[in-house]
């Protein structure tokens, strides 16, 4: 019998028992993986930020306008040492950024790797490590960063469109704009989260299946075409868990660690107030190290279901028994 408790149970369970799995839930977070989630929150306060492609959009104009070729011409006439202080940050910063993207997509193909192999052994626990989970996943990777790109730049696309509106709208407040906004909302915000998990199961073919670029995104059509209302509901599901284990971790926060920031900061004791810091953003990692492997273990484990037959969604069987 078709039960999200099912895939949710199996997901559980592969983060409980394979915690090697949280190394690259770190780095898959990165990714934004819960893109759709992010798409229908940027798009519900207006705002297309919070991307790679977006901010990559903003440091490509910085990179193309005159003022910043201005200032580095300025720079190497008065102070040359300053300048080279400079490039050298930005090529430490570029050399990072590439090797946390390159372990992002390394990390999220090992969870699926790992997970379907989980799911599909009947071993009473599989001997994985995180060594076999980052050779397995560089055949890849760059398949699974091109369907990652086009997730991102669908997403980006939409917010920008759904957007250009209330851009007139600050100007001018007129009833065509507003109903403009709302059916530029109606329209694309269905599509990209349509793109978004359809991207899902096309990373999940070309990993588990090592299929094509093209296939993958066929394989992806197909799957999510013949059971878009139990992918919408899946989607609804882990987005009530990731809200509910966030405002558990905040309320965490906020009762354990930000009574050592406040006295810290008010007796003037920079340990105790780094120390309150570390702890915050150590655990903020651990859960969403932990939320990551948990939901993409969740889509791998419906994936692999759809394989074999058809879902039917809860509304669905709601309906038939009646």
């Amino acid at each position: 019998m078709f039960s999200y408790r099912f895939f949710i149970k199996q997901a559980w369970n592969i983060t409980k028992k394979y915690k090697h799995l949280w190394f690259f839930g770190i780095f898959a977070s990165l990714l934004s993986i819960g893109g759709e989630y992010q798409l229908i929150s940027q798009s519900a306060t207006a705002g297309p930020g919070g991307n790679f492609l977006s901010d990559g959009n903003v440091i490509l104009q910085i990179l193309l306008s005159a003022e910043f070729y201005q200032g580095f011409a300025n720079l190497a006439t008065e102070n040359s040492s300053a300048l080279l202080a400079v490039i050298s940050i930005l090529l430490l910063s570029l050399a990072l950024a590439a090797i946390m993207a390159y372990l992002a997509i390394l990390s999220q193909s090992a969870i699926i790797s790992h997970s379907a192999k989980i799911l599909l052994s009947r071993k009473k626990k599989e001997n994985l490590n995180i060594n076999d989970g980052l050779i397995s996943a560089r055949k890849h990777f760059w398949r699974v960063l091109a369907l990652n790109f086009l997730n991102a730049f669908v997403i980006t696309l939409s917010l920008y469109l759904i957007s250009i509106p209330l851009v007139f709208l600050i100007l001018t407040d007129t009833l065509a704009l507003g109903i403009s906004y709302t059916l530029l909302f109606i329209i694309f915000v269905p599509i990209a989260l349509s793109i978004a998990l359809l991207i899902k199961y096309a990373i999940a073919a070309r990993v588990l299946e090592n299929r094509s670029l093209v296939s993958s995104i066929q394989k992806g059509f197909k799957m999510f075409k013949d059971n878009w209302l139990v992918s919408l509901e899946m989607a609804l599901i882990l987005f009530i868990i990731n809200f509910i284990v966030s405002i558990i971790t905040l309320f965490i926060i906020a009762i354990l660690f930000m009574p050592m920031l406040f006295i810290g900061m008010q007796f003037y004791s920079p340990a105790l107030t780094i120390l309150s810091l570390l702890f915050s953003i150590g655990t903020m990692l651990v859960v969403a190290s932990w939320l990551n492997t948990f939901q993409i273990s969740a889509w791998t484990s419906l994936y692999l279901h759809l394989q074999d037959k058809k879902g039917k969604s809860k509304i669905e069987r709601i309906f038939t028994k009646k």
